[in-house]
């Protein structure tokens, strides 16, 4: 990337130098008039060729070759910051303060290397000193009984380490006892578990079974009670029946009556009618038994089934209220964990909005850090440019100085008409740059209606040329003019 600035300087110089070189022979002697130019007269008396700049931008004379003025004096100077070179710049910053932090911690470290050389270096000449102090048979008196005494420490944590041991081999069996015992705990606390259930069942069926017998047992008295009320009932209508039957008998005093075989009939018959009311009795009984033991069988197996309905239903109902009970409790903890996980939340989304608001204000104040620096940087990069342009310009002017004071060169003062040319605001602030930079050389670049003044002297009592040409760009077609030369004070 090339400096405009830098090419500015160099082709107004190189412009300059041509000029000069092209006016070589007599010495100029120019007067100056009332506003301190030189006259045109003095260079036409002195016999130098006028100059004329024609339309395709080139100057002509009658008597020296033709020149052409470089057209990048015309173009405006950029003065943009590359981002590239800023990127390279700050780079280039980064790693010098880096290169200059490893230094700095390089020098640390050999200063505390040397602190502790200079430590060692008079530890080790205190113990040469002590062992000077010393015989080789005290020194090794010493070494034996040092090593005899780290000998018996060693033992010592050797024994130390075989009783520790033996107490963790005891420790460890102890532990795999009581491991075993509480498994064996575990076992029988899930056999006597098995055992009271199993219990249990054989209590509620046991429980069944003996109310079974009690309704058994109640029945065999009601019926009991039945039959003896039963018994009673025929009893007292055979008493009755026995009360009502009136015999009326004869007894015949001529022949003899047998008694006995009459009373052995009545009690025959009274026999058999009580056998069959006995049999009836019986069969009725019987009969109503059976009709009863089946009942009772039917609603023995109802009550039961009921009973087992009822135990399992206790046992879902127990089983039912731990599940309430425990998912009641899970509820609870799930209730306080949620509670405090929204805290948490809360706290979190508080600090991370904090956080966020923080953020934003750093990097709002790291914005405009960042463009206040950027500001200062290019106004720091405007400033280096321009005093690269007068450092350029000084050093151009130096070298002209120096050559013309080896040789002096007389000036070629000309007039140079041209068409009008808008100038631009960059061009004018170059111009203005470069007329503060040249110190002593007085240049003048004004918007004047279209034209540009520049004023060439050349002074003899010093033996340095300083530039003033005057340049009028007007709307009129070049035409060449003669200037005579006079000495300027």
């Amino acid at each position: 990337m090339t400096n405009p600035c830098k090419a500015f300087t160099s082709g107004s110089l190189s412009s300059w130098e041509v000029s000069g070189k092209m006016s070589r022979g007599k010495a100029a002697s120019t007067s100056p008039d009332r506003l301190g130019r030189c006259s045109p007269n003095g260079l036409a008396s002195n016999g130098y060729s006028s100059l004329s700049l024609h339309g395709d931008g080139g100057y002509r004379c009658s008597s020296y070759p033709s020149f052409s003025i470089d057209r990048r004096l015309l173009a405006p100077v950029h003065l943009d910051i590359d981002s590239d070179f800023q990127a390279m710049r700050q780079q280039e910053k980064e790693d010098i303060k880096l290169l200059n932090n490893q230094f700095v911690t390089l020098i640390e470290k050999v200063q505390c290397l040397e602190q502790q050389n200079k430590i060692l270096t008079t530890r080790w000449n205190f113990l040469k000193d002590q062992d000077n102090s010393h015989s080789e048979l005290d020194i090794k008196a010493i070494y034996d009984q040092y090593m005899s005494k780290m000998n018996q420490e060693m033992k010592a944590l050797n024994y130390e380490q075989e009783n520790l041991e033996l107490e963790l081999t005891k420790v460890l069996s102890t532990m795999d006892n009581f491991r075993s015992k509480y498994e064996d705990e575990i076992r029988l606390c899930s056999g006597m578990e098995y055992t009271f259930t199993e219990l249990k069942k054989d209590l509620d069926v046991s429980s069944l079974h003996r109310t079974e017998l009690e309704v058994k047992l109640n029945g065999l008295k009601e019926l009991m009670d039945l039959k003896k009320t039963i018994y009673e009932q025929e009893l007292e209508e055979l008493l009755t029946e026995i009360k009502d039957i009136s015999v009326i008998l004869g007894i015949d005093n001529a022949c003899k009556l047998d008694l006995s075989r009459i009373v052995e009939e009545v009690r025959a018959q009274y026999e058999a009618l009580a056998l069959r009311s006995w049999e009836e009795a019986e069969a009725l009984t019987r009969r109503k038994l059976n009709e009863g033991s089946t009942q009772s069988g039917t609603y023995g197996g109802h009550l039961l089934d009921s009973r087992r309905e009822i135990a399992d239903l206790n046992i879902q109902i127990q089983k039912l209220r731990s599940c309430i009970v425990s998912q009641k409790s899970q509820c609870l903890y799930l209730e306080e964990h949620i509670k405090e996980a929204g805290e948490h939340g809360e706290m979190a989304l508080k600090d991370a909005k904090a956080k966020l608001v923080k953020l934003e204000e750093a990097l709002q104040k790291s914005k405009e850090d960042m463009a206040h620096l950027v500001k200062e940087y290019q106004e720091l990069m405007n400033i280096k440019l321009a005093l690269d342009v007068e450092i350029l310009t000084y050093r151009k002017l130096m070298e002209g100085e120096e050559s013309s004071m080896e040789q002096p060169i007389p000036t070629v003062i000309s007039t140079v008409h041209s068409r009008p040319k808008h100038l631009s605001a960059s061009t004018l602030r170059n111009s203005k740059l470069f007329a503060r930079g040249t110190g002593s050389t007085n240049s003048e670049m004004k918007p004047n209606g279209g034209s540009t003044k520049i004023l060439l002297s050349r002074s003899h009592s010093d033996n340095s040329a300083t530039p003033k040409a005057d340049a009028f760009i007007s709307g009129a077609r070049p035409k060449l003019s003669s200037l005579p030369t006079e000495e300027c004070s």
